[in-house]
C-alpha cells in the first residue's frame, strides 16, 4: 500500500510539474530554442519580455541568449589585463609593446595614460605602477630574424635554439620603471644590472622582486626596495637557491618560491646551474630570515593573508596542502589527496574555502574543500573541461568551461551549485572565443579578451570590461531579441531562394543518406585501432577506404609518400566527374588517421563516415562541377597528407574553386544535434547554414577558423574558399586525443545529419557560379567607374550581378552580360561586388568583393 501511495503521488506530482511547464511561457519559448526553431522562440521571448512577466523571466532569457550584465568594448585589440588591487584601475597591453592604463566611469571607461612596456602591476595604494621595459639591441633584432627564419624553415632545434638566445638578450635589458598613475610620468627604477622579474607591491608600497647576477647564475635571490628614496635594491635571502615569486603578506611577511633549477632565462652558451634543493615554499620576514619552509610546489594565498595552500607529489598520488597564517605555528595540513591529477588551487578571499581542479574521469572538474574541516564536494558537474577556478567573492567562483581554442567564462555558486555563462557575444550563431580573464578584487567586474565576432583568423583579439551584477536594460535585451530574429528570418529567406532551383534533387538526395551505412563505417575504422601514420591500422584505413569507395563505383588512387624515413603512407582519392563543367573542382576532405594513442572515433573517424556516405549517395547524382573526395592521412603528423594532396595537385594543374573540410563532428554533450561551420568564407558558410536549415535536424553555429588543420593547407593553396564542419563548438569533446575516444561516446544520429548537411552543401556548391575573379575597376571619370572581370569558368552563365553605392547613399544593382560594365556616381569608398548568376536562377555562392579605398 506504501509504494501505490508513493508511486500515485510520484504520478500527481509529475502532472504538476507538467502542467507549470505547458503554463511556462519561457519554458515553451526554451523548447523551440532547444529545437533550433529561433525565430518562433525569439518571437515569443519578445512578447514576453513586452508584457507583465518581463521580470521574472529576464535573467533566463538573458542567460540563454547571450550576456545578463552590461560589457564594455575596451579595446579591438590587447591582451595581459591587470586590474588595480583598489579597483579604480586597470591596464591591458596593445601591438608594439605599449600598455594602457584606464579607469572605469559610471557608464563608460577612460583611458589615462599609454606607456612604452609590458606586464604592468597596479601598487595597493593605487597611487603607482611598475611597467618593464626592454631595451632594443642590434643582437635581439637579429636574434628575432633568426626565430623566424627557424619558424619559416621548421627547423625545431633552431626554434628552441634563437628562442632561448633571444630570452636571455631580452633579460639582460630588462628594467623596471615606476609610473605616477595620477601625471603619468615614468622613472627608470636602478636595480643595479641584475636580471629583474616577478615584481610585487608589499602594502606599504615597497618592492620585491626576484633577481639574478649575470656573472653568477647559480643562484636568484628575492630583493627588496624603498620607491621613496634612491636607495640601492636590498638582497634579503641567502644561500645558494633559486629564489622566486614573492607574494608579500599584510603583516609583512614574505611568502616566496624556491625552486630546483633557475626560472630565469639563462645564457644558452653556459652551462645551466641547478641545486640539491627540493621545489619548496618559504615563509619568510621581511628582513629575509626563514620562518617556516615546506616542500612543495604552487602556492596560492587568500585575499586577506590568512591562509597558504600549495601542491606536493608522492608516491604516486598528488596533495594540497593549507597552512593557518593568522595563528603562530605555522603548521600545514593535507586537505587533498588524490592518485587523479590535481591543479590550480584556489583560495576564497577570507580562506574558508579552496577549489581546485581535478581530473577524476575524461573530463577536468572543479571541487571545493572547506578548509575549518577538510569536508570536499564538486562544484561543477559538465561533461566539459571546467577549469581555472577564482573566487570573485566568499560564495561565487568564476570558472571557465571548454578546449583551449573554445573557452567560456561561468559564475558558479558555491552553496546552490548553479551555474550561467558570463560572457558572450548576444548572437545566435557565431561563437565567441574566450583567451584571458582578469576579475577585479572586489569580483563586480572582470576583463576578458576573446574574439567576440568570432574570427580567429585575423590576429585581433578584443578586450571587454563585464559589469558584473549590472543588468543590461529591458531596451537592450529587446533590441538584441529583435536583431537575432531579424538575421535569423532573412537567413531562412535566403536559404529558401538559394536552393529554391534544386530543392526536390537536394531533398531526395539528402533522404538517402543512411545511419546504418554510417555506422558500420566508423566501425569498421573504429577496429584498426589507432590510425597513426607509424601505426598498422593507417594502411588498413586507407585500404578499406579505397575499397569502399571502389564499391560505389569510383576508381580510387592511393597516393602513396614517405613523410619521414622507411615510414609509408596514402591518401585516398575519388573523383566524381562534372556533368557540365568538369573543369570547375570542390573538394570534400577529411582525416582519417588518429593520434598515436587513441582509436579516433570522433577524430576523425566520423568526418571519414561522412566522406563516404557523400559519395555513395553522389555517386549515382553527378553534379554539373566536379567533386573531388580527398581522404586524407597524417594530419595528425603535421598535416602531411594534405601538402601532399596540394603538392600533387599542383603538379597536374588542379585547382579548387571550394573545399569542405570536415574534422570532428561525432560528440556532443548533450541531447541537441549541433555543430561549428568553421570557414574562412563567409558565402560558404551561409550555404552550409542553408543546407543545414532546409535539409537536416543539424542545428549549426559558426566560427572564422581554419588554423591547425588541414583546412589550412587548402586556405594557403586555394585562398579564402574554404568551409566545413567541426565538433560543437570549435572543440567541446574531453576525449579529444585520448584513448577514451572511442565509438560509444558518438551520437551517430549526429552525424547522420552532419551526412545531409554536407551532401546539400555539396550540391548547391556545384550547381552555383564559382566566385568571379580578376575584379579590376578603372576611374573613367568622377562620375563614370569602368569594372572588368575574369569570364566564369562554367559554360552556363547568364548574366552578372554589380552591387554598389550611389553617392547619394542609395544600394544600386545593376546587370551585365559581358564581363565588364561602366557604373556612374559610385561612392568609391564602399564596397563593390559581383556575382554570377546562371540560366537556372542560381546565383553564386559568394560575391567578389571590390574594396576601392
Amino acid at each position: 500500500m506504501t509504494y501505490i501511495r508513493a508511486t500515485i503521488l510520484t504520478i500527481i506530482a509529475a502532472v504538476f510539474v507538467a502542467a507549470a511547464y505547458v503554463s511556462d511561457p519561457y519554458f515553451d519559448a526554451y523548447l523551440k530554442w532547444d529545437a533550433g526553431d529561433y525565430p518562433a522562440a525569439l518571437e515569443q521571448m519578445i512578447e514576453i519580455l513586452e508584457g507583465p512577466q518581463a521580470d521574472q523571466y529576464f535573467d533566463e532569457i538573458a542567460t540563454l541568449t547571450g550576456e545578463l550584465y552590461r560589457v564594455d568594448t575596451v579595446a579591438v585589440d590587447g591582451r595581459n589585463p591587470v586590474f588595480s588591487p583598489d579597483n579604480r584601475h586597470f591596464s591591458w597591453e596593445e601591438e608594439n609593446g605599449v600598455t594602457q592604463i584606464a579607469e572605469i566611469l559610471e557608464d563608460s571607461i577612460q583611458i589615462l595614460h599609454t606607456l612604452d612596456g609590458s606586464d604592468l602591476i597596479f601598487s595597493p595604494a593605487g597611487n603607482h605602477a611598475i611597467i618593464q621595459q626592454v631595451q632594443s639591441t642590434e643582437k635581439a633584432l637579429d636574434l628575432q630574424q633568426q626565430l623566424q627564419d627557424a619558424f619559416d624553415a621548421r627547423d625545431r632545434a633552431g626554434i628552441f635554439r634563437a628562442r632561448d638566445a633571444l630570452q636571455y638578450e631580452q633579460a639582460l635589458h630588462r628594467s623596471f620603471v615606476l609610473v605616477d598613475l595620477e601625471s603619468g610620468r615614468t622613472d627608470p627604477i636602478n636595480t643595479n644590472e641584475l636580471i629583474v622579474q616577478s615584481p610585487a607591491f608589499a602594502e606599504d608600497g615597497s618592492l620585491y622582486f626576484a633577481g639574478m647576477n649575470p656573472n653568477e647564475p647559480v643562484q636568484s635571490d628575492i630583493y627588496k626596495m624603498d620607491l621613496t628614496s634612491d636607495t640601492a635594491p636590498e638582497r634579503i635571502t641567502a644561500g645558494e637557491n633559486f629564489f622566486d615569486y614573492p607574494r608579500p603578506l599584510p603583516d609583512g611577511g614574505i611568502i616566496a618560491t624556491i625552486n630546483p633549477r633557475s626560472t630565469f632565462p639563462t645564457d644558452p652558451e653556459r652551462e645551466t646551474h641547478q641545486t640539491e634543493t627540493e621545489p619548496s615554499v618559504v615563509l619568510l620576514n621581511g628582513d629575509g630570515t626563514v620562518t617556516k619552509s615546506w616542500i612543495g610546489e604552487s602556492p596560492v594565498l587568500s585575499k586577506s593573508g590568512n591562509r597558504l595552500a600549495f601542491m606536493t607529489e608522492s608516491g604516486g598520488e598528488n596533495h594540497i596542502h593549507s597552512a593557518d597564517l593568522s595563528g603562530e605555528d605555522y603548521e600545514a595540513i593535507t586537505l587533498v589527496s588524490s592518485e587523479d591529477a590535481i591543479q590550480n588551487p584556489a583560495l576564497s578571499p577570507d580562506g574558508s574555502k579552496l577549489a581546485f581542479m581535478i581530473r577524476s574521469g575524461i573530463s577536468w572538474d572543479i571541487h571545493l574543500v572547506h578548509t575549518a574541516d577538510g569536508s570536499e564536494e564538486p562544484l561543477t558537474f559538465d561533461i566539459q573541461h571546467e577549469l581555472f577556478p577564482h573566487f570573485l567573492d566568499d560564495e561565487r567562483v568564476l570558472g571557465m568551461m571548454g578546449e583551449a581554442r573554445h573557452r567560456r567564462s561561468h559564475i558558479y555558486d558555491v552553496s546552490t551549485k548553479e551555474f550561467y555563462r558570463l560572457f558572450h557575444n548576444n548572437s545566435v550563431r557565431t561563437v565567441s572565443m574566450e583567451y584571458e580573464w582578469e576579475p577585479s578584487p572586489d569580483g563586480k567586474h572582470l576583463l576578458v579578451v576573446a574574439e567576440r565576432d568570432g574570427n580567429t583568423i585575423t590576429p585581433e583579439r578584443g578586450v571587454y570590461l563585464v559589469r558584473i551584477g549590472e543588468r543590461i536594460s529591458r531596451e537592450a535585451m529587446l533590441e538584441r531579441l529583435r536583431k537575432n530574429l531579424e538575421n535569423e528570418l532573412d537567413l531562412r529567406s535566403r536559404a529558401e531562394n538559394m536552393y529554391e532551383p534544386i530543392y526536390d534533387e537536394v531533398r531526395s538526395a539528402t533522404q538517402e543518406v543512411n545511419i546504418t551505412r554510417l555506422y558500420h563505417y566508423q566501425k569498421s575504422l573504429y577496429d584498426f585501432g589507432s590510425k597513426h601514420m607509424t601505426q598498422p591500422g593507417n594502411q588498413k584505413a586507407s585500404e578499406y577506404i579505397y575499397e569502399t569507395l571502389k564499391s560505389f563505383g569510383y576508381e580510387p588512387e592511393l597516393q602513396w609518400f614517405s613523410p619521414s624515413g622507411d615510414i609509408e603512407t596514402a591518401n585516398v582519392i575519388a573523383r566524381l566527374e562534372g556533368t557540365e563543367h568538369p573543369e570547375v573542382v570542390y573538394i570534400l576532405s577529411s582525416h582519417f588517421d588518429s593520434v598515436l594513442r587513441s582509436p579516433g572515433a570522433d577524430d576523425n573517424s566520423t568526418g571519414t563516415a561522412v566522406l563516404l556516405e557523400a559519395a555513395r549517395v553522389l555517386a549515382e547524382n553527378p553534379q554539373p562541377a566536379t567533386i573531388i573526395f580527398a581522404s586524407l592521412t597524417a594530419e595528425e603528423s603535421g598535416l602531411l597528407g594534405a601538402r601532399e594532396f596540394v603538392r600533387v595537385a599542383d603538379q597536374e594543374g588542379l585547382t579548387a574553386a571550394g573545399v569542405i573540410n570536415n574534422d570532428m563532428m561525432g560528440w556532443t554533450r548533450h541531447h541537441r544535434l549541433d555543430d561549428t561551420i568553421r570557414f574562412s568564407n563567409y558565402g560558404i558558410r551561409d550555404v552550409q547554414h542553408s543546407g543545414a536549415i532546409l535539409f537536416s535536424d543539424l542545428i549549426t553555429y559558426d566560427s572564422r577558423y581554419y588554423r591547425n588543420t588541414d583546412a589550412h593547407v587548402f586556405f594557403d593553396a586555394y585562398g579564402d574558399v574554404i568551409g566545413g564542419i567541426g565538433s560543437y563548438p570549435i572543440l567541446g569533446n574531453p576525449n579529444y586525443h585520448q584513448p577514451t575516444d572511442r565509438l560509444e561516446t558518438i551520437n551517430h544520429n549526429l552525424v547522420q545529419e552532419v551526412a545531409r548537411s554536407t551532401t546539400a552543401t555539396l550540391m548547391m556548391l556545384s550547381n552555383a557560379p564559382s566566385k568571379v575573379t580578376g575584379l579590376e575597376y578603372r576611374e573613367r571619370s568622377r562620375s563614370r567607374t569602368e569594372l572588368s572581370w575574369n569570364p566564369s569558368a562554367e559554360s552556363d552563365i547568364d548574366f552578372y550581378r554589380v552591387s554598389f553605392t550611389h553617392r547619394n547613399g542609395e544600394k544600386m544593382t545593376e546587370e551585365t552580360a559581358s564581363e565588364q560594365i561602366t557604373i556612374r556616381n559610385a561612392d568609391l569608398s564602399k564596397e563593390i561586388s559581383v556575382v554570377a548568376v546562371n540560366n537556372r536562377g542560381i546565383t553564386g555562392w559568394d560575391p567578389s568583393r571590390l574594396e576601392t579605398e
